[in-house]
């Protein structure tokens, strides 16, 4: 049987399917490994530089409103209300919120990060004169009626005087689902107050 030469162009030879080798397989399952591994890390350092970022956020406008009240002549604190940190100014009679700048604008603390405020037994707080003048029992009364109208009112848990110095204490900001890391921002005696971190 005789057959031209196109037609023997035209039968089709018969064409083996070709998968993926375990060499292309591991390596698309490496690139993957990788890529998740990549995405796990991204979302474990978000929350500690979202906590980074908020403490020095804070520990800067602590730092500006001493400034503030230096150069403005005026007589500032700041109190902490469940998770509101919110800056007094005392306006000749009473203290009130410190709204006018807004810097200063009461600051919520999200549910991810634990803010706290320590006074109590801090190694640098003899040395303190406003905490020798005990001036947070002279805000205070024994009489009944004043100590209602007291707690009706927002009274500086530290303050921050136009002389620049500052009451001793010590703020912690933490995340809180991770024990580290620790921002921790110290009011000694004079401003500026300082920020350090641990483990460093």
């Amino acid at each position: 049987m005789l057959m031209n030469r196109g037609s023997l162009r035209r039968t089709k030879q018969p064409s083996y399917k070709r998968g993926f080798s375990l060499i292309e397989i591991l390596v698309v399952l490496v690139v993957i490994a990788f890529a998740t591994k990549m995405v796990v890390y991204s979302l474990d350092g978000g929350a500690e530089d979202a906590l980074e970022k908020q403490a020095l956020r804070l520990h800067t406008t602590i730092n500006m409103a001493s400034e503030f009240a230096i150069l403005n002549q005026v007589e500032l604190g700041f109190h902490i209300d469940e998770d509101v940190f919110e800056f007094l100014v005392f306006d000749g009679e009473k203290w009130v919120t410190f709204d006018r700048e807004q810097l200063f604008e009461p600051l919520t603390i999200t549910e991810e990060f634990k803010l706290t405020l320590n006074l109590e037994d801090l190694a640098w707080a003899q040395e303190n004169l406003l905490e020798q003048s005990n001036w947070r029992e002279l805000m205070s009364s024994d009489d009944e009626d004043s100590l209602l109208e007291l707690k009706k009112l927002k009274i500086p848990q530290v303050l921050i005087l136009s002389s620049g110095e500052i009451s001793a204490f010590q703020l912690i900001f933490e995340l809180q689902k991770q024990p580290e890391p620790v921002y921790f921002i110290e009011g000694e005696f004079l401003a500026p107050v300082n920020l350090r971190r641990e483990p460093e």
